[in-house]
């Protein structure tokens, strides 16, 4: 019985100090209706209300909470007839804080502590919050709302069973992919949206990359036809861009295909390393310039969204195809090809294989690796084709010195995981 107690208390102590905490973050605010005394207090009726309910049901908890809720009403509604129309925040975080209390009194601990950090967080970040919606027009918005549609709308619908041939075809994985791709792009996008059109070299880069560094260079290559000045600049970006794919190579395999990483990691980030070394010696011959970053296209678009899915099917269904009637030996020329234009369709497909247990983790990395190696090949026949003399010298010493080292790793590729 005492150690149910002890453990009531510091669990009622936990709910309190969560009102203390949002409270003290509403007294910083001007014009306080709702105070560090008053959210304390609204924390503890939550707790005690949560400690009622073993012997009495809910009902102490949602009597509490449609009182505190009309009180917050009458309270607010008085302020407003003294000071103008004014917010609701504070009230909804007092009522969020009483739902807090009852929580972590019931046992939900853990997620109380982290959603009442949350919240002092997001109450405390109103400016920043504020900022970034300023600075996201309607054409950003529409690009979430199309995500949301991909995401939350098509993805539930479809089946989630496997078609046709070599049982790979499975709509809902493959939307699933989509949704994972289209999120990386949107959330580079949107960044690349805050942080303005104009940025340093190095973070258009990277913003670059993590939307498509094929489309960046393609943009970049083509200012230096435009401007013989731009060339140092363009290198770094690109070079960047292309360093960036390694990042979002780990990320897709972290999240589809975890067990990958063992045969893919120090591969893919001995790679990168040199890729950054590359960047660093091209910047340390480049003095600090910026470069209006040329207009992107929304990534979340439904033509986007439906064009890859069909690659990654096409893509996936190629490599288990091959594999099943040619060997291992024939995906290395599937990924090749299919890197040419796109390393993630590839990336995605074999860590699905990967995950199903159709093939083994030496060949798949390799497979992806040669995918990039390819990529990096076209985004140089890219820069041959579109940049001006300065940028084509500046990439074919940094993209053939990469090639060399990258068929150096294909070589030494260990054959099992770390």
């Amino acid at each position: 019985m005492l150690e149910q107690i002890d453990e009531n208390i510091l669990r009622l102590a936990i709910a309190i100090g969560i009102g203390f905490l949002v409270g003290l973050q509403r007294e910083w605010v001007t014009g306080k209706r709702v105070g560090l005394r008053s959210f304390v207090l609204i924390a503890t009726l939550g707790g005690i209300s949560g400690l009622l309910v073993p012997d009495l049901g809910p009902w102490p908890p949602v009597a509490a909470l449609v009182a505190l809720a009309f009180g917050l009403f009458l309270h607010a509604k008085s302020v407003e007839d003294v000071r103008g129309p004014h917010g609701i925040t504070t009230e909804i975080a007092a009522l969020v804080v009483f739902v807090l209390g009852v929580s972590v009194v019931l046992g939900y601990v853990t997620e109380g502590v982290v959603l009442g950090g949350f919240v002092t967080i997001l109450l405390h970040w109103k400016q920043p919050l504020e900022t970034l919606v300023h600075k996201i027009g309607d054409n950003d918005f529409a690009a979430i709302a199309r995500f949301l549609v991909v995401a939350l709308v098509v993805l539930p619908v479809l089946p989630n069973q496997t078609y046709g041939f070599f049982s790979v075809l499975n709509p809902y994985q493959i939307w699933l992919m989509v949704v994972l791709v289209v999120a990386i792009n949107l959330a580079g996008y949107i960044v690349l949206r805050i942080v303005g059109a104009r940025s340093g070299a190095t973070v258009a880069g990277a913003l670059g990359g993590l939307i498509s560094s094929t489309a960046t260079t393609v943009s970049y290559a083509g200012t230096t036809k435009e401007n013989n000045t731009l060339d140092a600049v363009a290198a770094i970006v690109i070079c960047v861009a292309s360093t960036m794919v390694y990042g979002r190579i780990l990320l897709e395999i972290s999240v589809v295909a975890p067990g990958l990483l063992a045969y893919t990691f120090w591969p893919l980030i001995s790679f990168s390393v040199f890729m950054v070394i590359v960047v660093a010696i091209i910047v340390s011959r480049v003095p600090a310039e910026q470069i209006e970053t040329p207009e992107t296209d929304n990534p979340a678009q439904l033509k986007v969204a439906l064009t890859f899915a069909a690659l990654y099917a096409v893509v996936i269904f190629a490599v288990a195809a091959v594999k099943e009637l040619f060997g291992d030996q024939w995906i290395y020329l599937v990924s090749a090809l299919s890197g040419l234009t796109d390393v993630d369709a590839l990336t995605l497909s074999v860590s699905q294989l990967f995950q199903a247990g159709t093939l083994d983790g030496g060949t798949g990395g390799r497979a992806i690796f040669i995918a990039s190696l390819s990529n990096l090949i076209f985004k140089w026949g890219v820069v041959l084709t579109l940049g001006n003399r300065r940028l084509k010298k500046w990439i074919s010493i940094a993209f053939g010195s990469a090639v060399v080292v990258g068929l150096f790793i294909l070589v030494i590729w260990p054959g099992n995981s770390i």
